[in-house]
């Protein structure tokens, strides 16, 4: 079809309606000038305004379809034809095999020339980073489909001051020549203190406006300056960056219908239903990385006080959660006292509840309070709830079920309420059911929580999160250590109305609880002593003090200790004192401290003496007995370990009777009296396994393949290390593995299989530099003495 065929489809169209040219030319936008001469047949149809004209008949999609079909074999005009009214912005129409647009951007409206709008804000001189963000862009606009239909969308939303603005702002500099007919830029205003969020109509007045579209043209109602937005938009190049949406529904009637547009979304909320049903493609915006913080302070102080002062500068990007208006803010104000060593700075960000006083210019946009508070003041009443009460969480992080325990919620409300803060950028999902706040945020919390939830409702949530790790750190060590004869619960009051604790369902769900929580319960215990609350305190202690001896995580539990110590002696508590005192006895054997290790453990053993526990006072002696064993001390060693079997037995603990008699072999195989020591462990075995104990199964394994090797028995040995091992694997203890993996590596080469032991070896100095043990040095000198062809014997333990 030529052009002619068009004229004659539109003028038959408009006759059918009863409208006169000037009448539609009202309606579409279109100048009455081009429908003459288009109904004439004199002009090539374009395309933008075949979309006008369709749009203003309300036509079917068939009839828009022929009506597009007669245009395009009419060979439309390219933007700028004459059929274009005066001030109306050229569309920049083009067919998918259309070249790019040249690298330049359109010349500026004047006489005879269509508008074309620049409005975007200035770009910011010192953007930093976001190198992977700005490349997930350019591969958005290579990602088109020409003759699809379908808008570009990129949907850019994190968290308040994370430079979500400035990264559109950026991005759509870069490239505006990609986008000759014109650049439009709408604060939403969707979270905005001071003014209600801005209307789809509001905005596309605004942009019809920018467009050139004359006052009159423009209809009275709603969806009709929309339909004329998307109208003037069709077949355009334009770039379109609509900034801080509060939802997708103030978005989505300002899409254009074009393949040839890109719209940049921005929003302190994600949108799913935006990504969902319009096809928009989400950006995540996070923190800076650290690299990208210290060049941001670079940019805007010079290289060289952050050069010359690197520990400084990392703090001080730390202490502002590489947040980039924090560290813009503190760059402000560091820039205004040049010479200022950059520690100054940072300490005095090292107060958290000064910190958002200082993060603040007194302009509103410039302060992170009160940036962060736009954020909460838009949420829900009971989501706003939750987000103060995790202000008093100690963080790192937060599981789903603590968070419903601390607000004293049922388990799926909390979680609606962690995905509405969760979707507000309030909190990060850093694994399934897990959050996490950055500092700032989480000081606005606090600062929320002590301002708007009384003192009443702030303590029984505190009670309710120590309850609920507490409870929960309990049933984990019942579940993982239940085999285990030193694992000796304690009784627990119920808890806190409102605390659910977590179902756990066997060994393995346990360990890997305590693995995700221990940065968690290391702060618990210590918010459990701040508050006062120090029967919470040791007992958290003593339920995580199994997992973090097998674990080897010496500082930790040195750490924990030596809080709930305190907090047993203000209150006077002496079972939390004994335990305490034998938990840093532990901790000082472990670390080779033996005269501490000793002087503790005898003050434990008093304290239990005193409170008439035999069963602890019998652990406590074969405790005594490591110590005195790892000074050479091992006739003490024996005589302490014969203490403890006489206890055990006299209250009928088997377990303990079978941890004791491989106490006693271990020493007397020191002594030099192996094969009495090797009958010791055979009992002990006997009794273990009678009871079901595997740890002690291990550790009675280990010890008769070391008695073996120690008699030249090496093809027994072997044996028994290997079960010793795969009972450790079997139950999580990962650093008594290392012993075992070394002492298989000795008798490997015992046997003349250097290859097997250089193996073992490297098994076991993987876990302990992993743990920085002591024993790692030991380890590395048998891999030192197997680079010499003639190795001597494998060293003793």
């Amino acid at each position: 079809m030529g052009a002619a065929v068009f004229g004659e489809l539109l003028r038959e169209r408009r006759l059918s309606a009863g409208w006169s040219q000037d009448e539609l030319a009202e309606r579409s936008g279109v100048s009455a000038r081009s429908i003459s001469a288009l109904e004439a047949g004199g002009r090539r149809p374009r395309m933008s305004s075949v979309v006008r004209l369709a749009e203003a008949f309300g036509v079917d999609p068939d009839t828009r379809a022929r009506w597009l079909a007669a245009a395009r074999d009419a060979g439309a005009e390219e933007p700028g034809g004459a059929d274009t009214p005066a001030g109306a912005r050229s569309s920049g129409a083009r067919s998918s095999g259309e070249a790019d647009p040249p690298p330049f951007p359109r010349a500026p409206a004047g006489p005879g020339r269509p508008t074309v709008p620049q409005q975007l804000p200035m770009a910011i001189r010192h953007f930093t980073g976001r190198s992977r963000e700005l490349q997930a862009l350019d591969e958005l606009l290579g990602d088109r489909i020409p003759g699809c239909g379908a808008v570009v969308i990129s949907a850019i939303a994190g968290t308040a001051g994370v430079g979500k603005t400035t990264l559109a702002v950026h991005f759509a500099h870069r490239v505006a020549d990609r986008f000759p007919d014109g650049q439009l830029f709408a604060n939403l205003r969707g979270f905005d203190p001071a003014r209600d969020p801005l209307d789809a109509a509001d905005v596309a007045r605004g942009f019809l406006d920018a467009l050139g579209v004359p006052a009159p043209r423009i209809p009275a109602d709603p969806d009709g300056q929309l339909a004329l937005l998307r109208s003037r938009l069709a077949g355009t190049r334009t770039l379109i960056v609509l900034d801080n949406a509060r939802e997708a529904e103030q978005v989505r009637p300002l899409l254009p219908g074009s393949d040839t547009c890109l719209v940049m979304v921005t929003s302190r909320n994600r949108m799913p239903g935006l990504v969902a049903l319009d096809g928009a493609v989400p950006l995540a915006l996070d923190v800076l990385s650290r690299a990208e913080a210290r060049e941001l302070l670079a940019r805007r102080l010079g290289a060289t006080p952050v050069g010359e002062q690197p520990d400084d500068t990392d703090e001080l990007i730390e202490l502002c959660a590489r947040l980039p208006l924090a560290l813009n803010i503190a760059a402000a104000r560091a820039a205004d006292h040049p010479g200022t060593p950059l520690g100054v700075w940072a300490g005095e960000l090292r107060d958290s509840r000064a910190r958002l006083d200082l993060l603040s210019t007194g302009d509103g946009h410039a302060d992170v309070r009160a940036v962060l508070s736009w954020s909460y003041r838009a949420l829900d009443p009971r989501a706003a709830r939750l987000f103060r009460l995790l202000g008093l969480h100690p963080g790192p992080s937060v599981g789903t079920a603590a968070a419903a325990s601390l607000a004293g919620l049922p388990l799926p409300e909390a979680r609606r309420l962690l995905a509405d803060l969760h979707r507000a950028h309030l909190i990060a999902e850093t694994d399934r059911d897990r959050y996490t706040l950055h500092d700032l945020l989480r000081a606005y919390a606090a600062e929320r929580a002590a301002a708007d939830e009384p003192a009443r409702e702030r303590a029984g949530a505190t009670l309710r999160v120590l309850d609920h790790y507490l409870h929960t750190a309990h049933r984990a060590g019942c579940l993982a250590y239940a085999d285990d004869a030193s694992w000796q619960p304690l009784p627990l009051a119920e808890p806190a109305a409102g605390v659910g604790p977590e179902e756990l369902a066997d060994r393995a769900r346990a360990l890997a609880w305590y693995r995700a929580e221990q940065p968690v319960l290391e702060r618990v215990v210590d918010l459990a002593h701040r508050e006062g609350l120090d029967g919470h305190a040791w007992q958290l202690v003593d339920a995580q003090a199994s997992y973090l001896l097998k674990s080897g995580l010496w500082q930790q539990w040195q750490r924990a200790s030596e809080t709930a110590l305190a907090a047993a002696e203000r209150t006077g508590d002496l079972r939390g004192q004994a335990q305490a005192r034998r938990w840093l006895g532990q901790v000082h054997r472990s670390q080779g401290r033996q005269p501490e290790a000793r002087h503790e453990l005898r003050l434990a053993l008093d304290l239990f003496e005193a409170l008439g526990d035999r069963p602890r006072q019998g652990r406590t002696r074969l405790d005594l007995a490591l110590a005195l064993g790892e000074e050479q001390a091992d006739a003490e060693a024996v005589a302490e370990s014969r203490r403890a079997l006489e206890l055990f037995r006299s209250i009928g603990d088997r377990n303990g009777q079978a941890l004791a008699l491989n106490s006693i072999g271990w020493y007397l195989t020191h002594q030099g009296e192996p094969r009495e020591g090797l009958a010791q462990c055979r009992h002990a075995l006997e009794l273990a396994r009678e009871t079901g104990n595997l740890p002690a199964q291990s550790s009675i394994q280990d010890s008769i393949g070391y008695i073996h090797h120690q008699l030249g028995e090496y093809q027994e040995a072997l044996p028994a290390y290997r079960e010793s091992l795969r009972l450790r694997e079997e139950i999580g203890d990962y650093f008594l593995q290392a012993d075992i993996h070394t002492h298989i590596g000795d008798t490997h080469l015992a046997l003349g299989d250097s290859g097997a032991a250089r193996a073992s070896w490297l098994r076991s100095l993987a876990i302990l530099e992993h743990l920085q043990h002591r024993d790692a040095d030991a380890v590395r000198a048998r891999l030192d003495a197997l680079q010499d062809p003639e190795p001597g014997p494998a060293p003793a333990r």
